[in-house]
């Protein structure tokens, strides 16, 4: 029998536990192996070391678009050292197989589980397996061997659970490997109680994956609340200081509003814990906003994207008006709710008026609320970059090393105070946003609860001269008495 191991680089990430789940479920052996942080040389040895030892005989490996360097050098040791077949999978694959295919002997496309299972079952004594298993794409002597994808699994209930792995599943830590324990979760825990989005935004993967699925089921999928209580349940029992729930469904109000009456009353009974959740304008509903208050939420992140009407309706299929988006805002604001919403930056379609709306918009959001956004990126496949292709505004990259970056903080002119940068790691960048450098400055002032408002609202007036040297010497001056302040409390 093969056993497999699977790796990450988060801390407990919910899709290797619940392959390794499905394939335990299924009579065959897989340990998860959790790499958080740098994956220095001795790191990369210590996880060749573990493999080993642990008498591994096939790889998986997630990997997301931030973490493909640390992917492609961890692949290469193993092959190096143990000539054990890798697979990967993730977003980063689905977006560049072609590429992942350069490091990896073989990629899963789409949804994992039938598809490693499979793989698996096929693998014989020799290390040899079928290369006709959907979803799974192959690097042979003569080329790629490319397979259709697989129906949509309708039904979620029939996945068991992500398994915890206490005591066999392994954590990088600063002293090398660890047994996973309740402690490794600290207090929080995470799952989703849904597959798809119901919307088809333009700058989103789920545009991409939505076509890449089509003809092949429903692409929004449930779990039943029963089986999601269940799920939280066995946490709660396994996880004994359990403080916390996060749901990172990409829409978590996207059920029927009798679904919720439901939850309420199993989740209140059963697990009685604060919890986080995603959810959007469009499908913004307070009465089940309300439902979910009572019974535990404790904090939302909302996607607002832009002030402007004319980008979200255009350019991001995001039909939308200000008017509920600012009503969404006092309602959360009014039931208590912690709240922390995502900006989207340097859209070449993106215009400074279109910049002043949104801090407009958002000078009606009654605080305290939170603010964070990366530069717009442009994922292959999508709607918008099929576009900015046409027009332009980006071109095909042939260099695929030159940026590794997508969702860090030089892209995010919040941390970088206007100037973030734009990742040219899917395509190169043919225009430029400084023209929008001082209004993403005026933007990123609501990360602060406390920079006054009369100001903000002088600053939206003009980007001229005066403005932009009173913008300078006032949030320099704030950001002193910010300083002197935290010194004098601390």
């Amino acid at each position: 029998m093969a056993r497999v191991a699977l790796i990450s680089f988060l801390r407990n990430a919910i899709n290797i536990r619940s392959l390794a789940s499905f394939l335990a479920s299924h009579g065959q052996e897989a340990i998860c192996i959790f790499c958080p942080g740098q994956l220095t040389p001795r790191r990369i040895q210590e996880t060749v070391d573990l493999i080993r030892r642990e008498g591994i005989s096939l790889v998986g490996i997630s990997t997301v678009t931030d973490d493909f360097r640390k992917a492609a050098a961890l692949t290469g040791e193993i092959k190096r050292e143990l000539s054990l077949p890798v697979i990967w999978g993730g977003a980063h694959v689905n977006v560049r197989p072609e590429e992942s295919l350069q490091y990896a002997d073989m990629i899963c496309l789409g949804e994992g589980e039938e598809a490693l299972f499979d793989l698996v079952e096929s693998m014989n004594g020799d290390g040899r397996f079928r290369m006709d298993i959907p979803n799974i794409w192959y690097r042979s002597e003569t080329g790629i061997v490319r397979n259709d994808l697989r129906p949509l699994e309708n039904n979620l209930n029939r996945y068991p659970p992500p398994d915890m792995g206490f005591e066999s599943f392994f954590v990088l830590t600063a002293s090398g490997f660890e047994p996973v324990s309740a402690s490794h979760f600290n207090g929080e825990y995470s799952l989703m109680t849904s597959r798809g989005c119901p919307y088809s935004c333009h700058y989103c993967y789920n545009s991409y994956r939505r076509r890449q699925y089509r003809g092949k089921g429903r692409y929004l999928r449930m779990r039943s609340v029963e089986h999601v209580i269940d799920e939280l349940v066995q946490a709660k029992k396994r996880i004994p200081n359990l403080s916390r729930i996060n749901f990172w469904d990409d829409s978590f109000v996207a059920r029927r509003l009798s679904d919720f009456n439901t939850f309420k009353r199993l989740y209140s009974e059963k697990v009685d814990l604060p919890f986080f959740a995603l959810i959007e304008p469009m499908a913004f509903d307070f009465r089940k906003i309300r439902i979910l208050r009572e019974c535990g939420l404790e904090k939302l992140q909302v996607g607002i994207q832009t002030g402007s009407e004319r980008v979200n309706r255009d350019v991001y299929n995001r039909p939308v008006s200000n008017a509920k988006v600012l009503e969404m805002a006092r309602l959360i604001h009014d039931l208590g709710i912690e709240v922390v919403y995502d900006i989207i930056f340097n859209n070449p379609y993106e215009t400074p008026e279109d910049l002043a709306e949104t801090v407009r918009l958002l000078l009606g959001f009654p605080r305290p609320f939170s603010l964070q956004g990366y530069s717009l990126i442009f994922y292959p496949g999508t709607r918008i970059t099929e576009k900015a292709l046409k027009d332009g505004y980006i071109s095909y990259n042939e260099d695929l090393h030159r940026s590794l970056t997508i969702q860090g903080k030089e892209n995010s002119p919040i941390s970088m105070k206007g100037a973030g940068k734009i990742s040219d790691r899917f395509y190169n960048i043919n225009y430029s946003s400084d023209d929008k450098s001082y209004w993403n400055s005026v933007v990123s002032l609501f990360a602060s609860n406390h920079f006054p408002r009369p100001l903000i609202r002088f600053f939206n007036t003009s980007d001229g001269p005066f403005n932009q040297i009173t913008f300078k010497a006032a949030t320099w001056s704030y950001a002193m008495a910010a300083s002197i302040k935290h010194r004098l409390f601390q």
